[in-house]
């Protein structure tokens, strides 16, 4: 009986399937991209019920989304093998809505366009992320799709009758007029929205493909309606009037008698990784504080809550923010501009204005010297020195692998105490707090203990993270404790780049925003305490009104509107400015740009080879500042190193012969050299034997 219903039932479908209405190929392919979108939807809020509920609840997004898909598939008609591309270009739609369903689920933020151009960021980080079992699934499920993409390519039918292309081209025609009509409708009525601070709720009340299609077409800043030279001049206008530009030192200006007194204290950013505190999110009990030291900070010191423009991930996006002062909202849907307009421009931030005053500028980071490409951005954003994990000898690793923050300071002390006769603005990045948090964590050592924690969805993650921030929390004392006992002013900003990859909500928060995390000023100079909640983009010019320093164009415009009545207008001219100096004719600097490309230079300490010899059966490399990332080159071939310690490198199971050219270069995880010592050339007059 179960048998003769299901043959019923078989043939009832089939009858409709090739009725003469269904059987009309653009019927099907519109039922195909109905339910492809549904799929997908399903993906990208890791919920059947939540896709249900927004079919239902928001039923023309739902439709507009499926118009997209819709738009791709009409192009199988254009073939005799329909199906064949049928299935392929539904394959690359699932392939995307599955990729967004394993970012989202581990970073927190949705697959975006931009993405693409951090692929390699991603391969390096994928174990941090992804089990190997998970790993090995992805490959394979890529193979099964290649293979039946193959199979369908062999074993897919031909269509037999003639094709009209006429008739397909005005399909596809008027398939994207409707998407053009539709969106224009929809942009000015707000169904849809134009731009989305929050991209993760933009995911979510607009659909995956209509955000990720935005992220495509919507690179850099889009140009100003009222973009002019006129306007742009009026508005610079505006910004002497209320903050007039004042010559600096090596400008050869002097300080007036009515004019405040410049200070210049070594100025020292820490961008904390993933940090946050925790006692913010409601119903959390901890066995003890677990970032005392930050709090008393934040009673004694200026402070206040930082708005930033990503949750989960995103760090190079705060660090553009602060460094640059523009505003991340203004770029497309998680654009990287380190990946787009950084990699050919110089860019007005912190570390050009900060020359002007005799600063050295550098930039230091316990993490690899190439991820999101900081080893030839900084050089567009004024960096003299970027001093990479591969330039830093010692340094302790989390359970998870990553450097412990601990040992970056040392490396800003080297840095000093290398410039005593000038100030040091040191730019910051710590890496200890990074995620992915693991799920089991019976083998580690926790002292700090959370109660009620469910909220996160991963209790014993959350709990392994209380315990690393908790230890980052002890560097801010020991790195506070080591420059008080200086005898040089400094000033240090502290602030998390963004909140930690557990699943949280505004709702969960005391403080109710999810793209908030918290700053704080410390100094050795008895500098005010002023609290104020600023946006990541506005810190840079904070501090330099702390200390009566004079910033460029952008640094200007925030102090003179930030506490402006009409944000809209604030914003919109911030735009305007950002459009000119980035994208346009530069009128803000008189039709050129006066920054320039620095000749970056990595690691603050000089590598160098003082000598080579053999000895039996190996041949050592003596020299100054080698660390484990150094990699011996002898006629531009790796040879086997070993490091011994910062003076010497062992090439294993190796003889030189004389005239033999050799080099150490800083290797990353990656196999990209990040410099190279001068050549020393081999003579068997060094030789000796044990």
């Amino acid at each position: 009986m179960g048998k003769l219903r299901e043959s019923r039932f078989c043939r009832g479908v089939s009858r409709i399937w090739n009725n003469k209405f269904f059987g009309i190929i653009w019927i099907r392919l519109a039922l195909l991209a109905l339910v492809l979108n549904f799929v997908i939807e399903i993906f990208n809020r890791l919920s059947f019920f939540k896709a249900v509920v927004h079919t239902f609840t928001n039923p023309l997004v739902f439709l507009y989304n499926s118009l997209i898909i819709f738009f791709t598939l009409t192009f199988a008609a254009y073939v005799k093998k329909r199906i064949f591309a049928a299935s392929v270009i539904s394959l690359l739609w699932f392939a995307l809505g599955v990729t967004n369903c394993v970012i989202s689920a581990n970073r927190k933020t949705p697959f975006t366009a931009p993405d693409f151009f951090n692929i390699a960021e991603g391969i390096k980080v994928m174990d941090q992320y992804l089990s190997p079992f998970v790993i090995v699934l992805l490959i394979a499920l890529i193979a099964a799709a290649v293979g039946l993409i193959v199979l369908l390519a062999i074993k897919s039918p031909k269509f037999e009758g003639k094709i009209n292309y006429l008739k397909c081209a005005l399909a596809s025609a008027l398939t994207f007029g409707a998407m053009m009509l539709y969106l224009n409708i929809a942009n000015a009525t707000g169904l849809l929205a134009v731009t989305f601070g929050n991209i993760r709720q933009g995911y979510r009340d607009y659909g995956f493909n209509y955000c990720f299609c935005s992220s495509v077409f919507k690179m850099g800043i889009s140009k100003p309606k009222d973009y002019s030279k006129d306007n742009v001049d009026n508005l610079i206008d505006k910004i002497e009037e209320t903050n007039p530009a004042v010559e600096s030192p090596t400008q050869g200006g002097t300080e007036g008698e009515d004019k405040p007194e410049r200070k210049h204290p070594n100025i020292i950013f820490v961008q904390l990784e993933s940090l946050f505190d925790p006692t913010l999110l409601n119903g959390l009990e901890f066995s003890e504080d677990p970032i005392p030291n930050l709090h008393r900070l934040y009673r004694n010191y200026s402070s206040g809550y930082l708005s930033v423009p990503s949750f989960g991930a995103g760090t190079a996006n705060t660090e553009f923010e602060v460094i640059t002062g523009m505003n991340l909202d203004d770029f497309g849907p998680g654009e990287y501009p380190y990946k787009t307009v950084l990699r050919e421009n110089a860019c007005e931030s912190i570390g050009y204005y900060l020359k002007n005053y005799g600063y050295t500028v550098n930039a230091l980071h316990n993490n690899d010297g190439d991820f999101y490409e900081r080893n030839m951005v900084f050089s567009r954003l004024g960096f003299d020195t970027f001093t990479s994990v591969e330039y830093i000898e010692e340094y302790d690793v989390t359970p998870l692998g990553w450097a412990k923050d601990k040992c970056l300071i040392d490396e800003i002390v080297s840095i000093l105490d290398t410039t005593i006769e000038q100030p040091d603005f040191i730019y910051t990045i710590s890496v200890q707090g990074h995620g992915d948090y693991p799920e089991d964590t019976e083998d580690y050592f926790l002292p700090i203990k959370v109660s009620n924690n469910e909220i996160t969805g991963n209790p014993d993650g959350f709990e392994y993270y209380v315990n690393e921030i908790h230890e980052m929390d002890t560097f801010v004392h020991e790195l506070t404790d080591t420059l008080a006992k200086r005898d040089e002013e400094c000033v240090v900003v502290f602030y998390g780049d963004h909140l930690p990859t557990f699943d949280m909500t505004d709702e969960d928060m005391k403080n109710g925003d999810i793209y908030q995390t918290q700053y704080v000023i410390w100094d050795n100079m008895g500098l005010s305490k002023e609290d104020r909640d600023v946006e990541a983009f506005q810190l840079s010019t904070l501090i330099l009104e702390k200390l009566n320093l004079n910033g460029g164009i952008i640094a200007r415009y925030h102090a003179a509107f930030m506490d402006s009545e009409d944000d809209e207008i604030y914003r919109e001219n911030l735009k305007l400015l950002e459009y000119d100096i980035l994208y346009g004719d530069c009128e803000a600097y008189k039709g050129e740009l006066p920054y320039t490309i620095t000749n970056l230079k990595m690691g603050h300490k000089d590598i160098r080879i003082s000598s080579v010899r053999n000895i039996t059966g190996h041949a050592i490399v003596n020299g100054q500042n080698f660390t484990s990332a150094s990699q011996v080159l002898v006629n531009n071939e790796e040879v086997t190193t070993i490091f011994s310690n910062s003076s010497e490198l062992v090439i294993d199971d190796y003889q030189l012969e004389d005239g033999d050219e050799i080099i150490v270069v800083q290797k990353t995880k990656a196999e990209k050299y990040l410099s190279s010592t001068s050549i020393y050339v081999y003579r068997d007059s060094e030789s000796s034997t044990r």
